[in-house]
């Protein structure tokens, strides 16, 4: 059986203060906009157990998510699907669906379940557990698959997955959909495999400093140098999500990571405010909420929504993966946050430690690894700026970095590792 995790939901507003406006919606909530929505994309990033596609659909659909046991006598794999109401299709995606044949899923295809809904079958090569989110701004559904594992069935979706409807999509053609090639399997033996995150890139410069500044040049050029060092440790490999001027969204950057089996995951930014005077360092965990307004702003800045947006979001966390690592992720959290204080504070003078925080930041929903998100300074305030222009210093926080991840990753156990 195909065992569907929890749906993460994007978010959810107060309905009398935003009626009138597009909202983020609960599951099977539909949504207000003065556009018809178009499923443009879809996009796949897979192995063999492991598999992230979104939707785009840029405005935001009611949607619903389900799965259908294989039926044998009809040729019909086991399916996850995703109807989505009121919105058109790009004549290049209808009926053009991708072969994958990973191990995993075998392909994805979309046409017109009836005339009101649009249907996003997965067909998949295995019985395997899946989770489904939406993000904004623009709208995307997100559908994690998972070969490896069982996990267990929410209760309130028992009665649909044991009785789902039928599938209804008219045959395929040609191949439209975008899927990134099957990684390789990795070695028995292998090293340590680090993902760094460059924040922002391309069109979005991230936080901008009094001087001009910008986040997404300091975080790839702390990135590089944190590769550069990691390239002297034999029992490490270091990977990078970008490593140019380019911009990357967010499921992808996840992605990437969770394609590659990286075994940490380290997303690398600058933080802003807008009172001149807040310096220091801070590293934050994936949480469903956040300790005040200054961690909710500033989740709302990294994952590019407005912050009336993101209050009161309702993120239906994965107990067996999300949260099976949160404990982790707040101990590798802890090593970096120290260790770039402790670096970073040996050169102009001490800085500022505002320590290991929480908040809903985007990058970090569905990870597979012990995942963080590093808050180097803050680009706003003027001193913090000048030291973030300075190469030393920048070395000194990549340092700080390095000293972290080489302590929690020889004291983590990871599959396949031998030190």
């Amino acid at each position: 059986m195909i065992r569907p995790y929890r749906y993460i939901l994007a978010a959810l507003l107060p309905a009398v203060a935003f009626a009138a406006l597009t909202l983020f919606p609960s599951f099977g909530v539909t949504a207000v906009s003065s556009r018809s929505p178009v499923l443009s994309g879809i996009h796949a990033w897979t192995n063999e157990i492991y598999t992230r596609v979104a939707i785009y659909t840029g405005e935001e659909v009611e949607w619903h998510a389900n799965t259908a046991s294989a039926v044998p006598a009809q040729n019909l794999p086991p399916r996850i699907f995703v109807d989505i109401r009121g919105a058109e299709i790009d004549g290049d995606i209808l009926h053009k669906p991708v072969g994958i044949n990973n191990g995993l899923l075998q392909r994805v295809r979309a046409g017109r379940n009836n005339k009101d809904t649009i249907r996003v079958v997965i067909d998949l090569e295995r019985d395997s557990t899946f989770r489904v989110f939406a993000l904004p701004d623009p709208y995307r559904i997100i559908i994690d698959v998972d070969g490896e594992g069982e996990i267990p069935l929410p209760r309130e979706n028992t009665a649909a997955t044991q009785n789902p409807p039928a599938v209804s999509v008219d045959a395929p053609r040609e191949p439209a959909i975008l899927a990134e090639p099957p990684s390789p399997a990795p070695p028995v033996s292998r090293r340590v495999r680090v993902m760094l995150d460059p924040g922002h890139g391309g069109k979005d410069p991230g936080a901008v400093g009094p001087t001009g500044l910008k986040e997404k040049d300091v975080v790839l050029a702390i990135g590089r140098m944190v590769r550069e060092r990691m390239a002297r440790h034999n029992d490490f490999e270091v990977r990078m999500t970008r490593d140019s001027d380019v911009f990357i969204p967010l499921e992808e950057r996840t992605a990437i990571a969770n394609r590659s089996r990286a075994d940490i995951f380290v997303s690398l930014h600058i933080n802003a405010s807008p009172s001149r005077a807040v310096k220091g360092v801070s590293t934050y965990v994936f949480s469903r909420g956040a300790g005040n307004q200054e961690d909710l702003e500033l989740a709302a800045r990294e994952n590019g929504v407005p912050v009336a947006r993101l209050q009161g979001v309702k993120f239906i966390v994965d107990d067996m993966f999300t949260g099976a690592r949160k404990n982790e992720s707040l101990r590798l959290a802890k090593t970096v946050n120290d260790a770039i204080h402790r670096t970073a504070s040996s050169g102009r003078g001490s800085v500022a430690n505002l320590g290991l925080k929480q908040a809903p930041f985007f990058v970090l929903v569905g990870a597979r690894m012990p995942s963080i998100l590093v808050e180097s300074h803050f680009i706003s305030n003027a001193q913090e700026e000048a030291l973030l222009r300075d190469e030393k210093h920048l070395g000194k926080i990549a340092d700080g970095i390095v000293e972290a991840i080489c302590y929690y990753g020889r004291k983590g156990v990871f599959p396949g590792q031998e030190l």
